[in-house]
Formats: C-alpha cells, sequence, structure tokens
C-alpha cells in the first residue's frame, strides 16, 4: 500500500509540473484579477452546470441559449484562454485517470 501512496503522491507532483497545470494556474490568476469577469463565469458555468443536471430531456436549445447570452464574454481573450487551459488540464487529469484504471472491472452482481 505505502508504494502505491509513494506513486500516488510523485504522479500528483509530476501533474503540478505539467504545461497543462501551470498554464491552468495562470490563466485562473489572470481571470480571478478581474472580479468582473470571474464572477460572471462563475454564474454562467453554474448555470451550464445546473441545465445538465436537472434538464429533463435534450437540454440543447437550454445550453445554446445560455452560449448566445453570454457570446460576448467567451470571447473575452481572458476568458477563453482560461477555458482553453481548463479544458487542456481536465483532459490530461482524465488520460492519467483512464490508465491508473484501465483493465478494472468492478461488478456489483
Amino acid at each position: 500500500m505505502d508504494e502505491i501512496l509513494n506513486a500516488t503522491r510523485h504522479v500528483n507532483q509530476l501533474l503540478k509540473e505539467s504545461k497543462e497545470y501551470k498554464r491552468f494556474i495562470f490563466a485562473r490568476n489572470q481571470l480571478r484579477a478581474n472580479a468582473d469577469l470571474y464572477e460572471r463565469l462563475k454564474s454562467m458555468k453554474n448555470r451550464y452546470k445546473d441545465v445538465q443536471a436537472y434538464w429533463d430531456g435534450n437540454p440543447y436549445d437550454e445550453i445554446y441559449r445560455i452560449c448566445q447570452e453570454n457570446d460576448e464574454l467567451l470571447h473575452n481573450s481572458v476568458v477563453n484562454e482560461y477555458l482553453r487551459a481548463e479544458s487542456a488540464f481536465s483532459r490530461l487529469i482524465r488520460n492519467m485517470v483512464d490508465e491508473v484504471t484501465a483493465g478494472f472491472h468492478i461488478d456489483f452482481e
């Protein structure tokens, strides 16, 4: 067990040293430096998550409406860079989790 935890700590450190994480942290700090942009994006993302979680049926029209209402925000260079950096880092994490869990099948039958 200690070997696995040590390896996990090492992976954690590698993630923190990755260009994706560093870009994400830089972009997040740039976004947070502008309180108005930060609050507007936070509000939009919360609405988006609510639609994804609680909308009955196909949420496409509502998500499209949210994006249209926030078009100017989404095209702001600071917001756009943050969203791209967030996406890249999330993709790195997803790929890492996929690799770590490859081949495991837990059935609850």
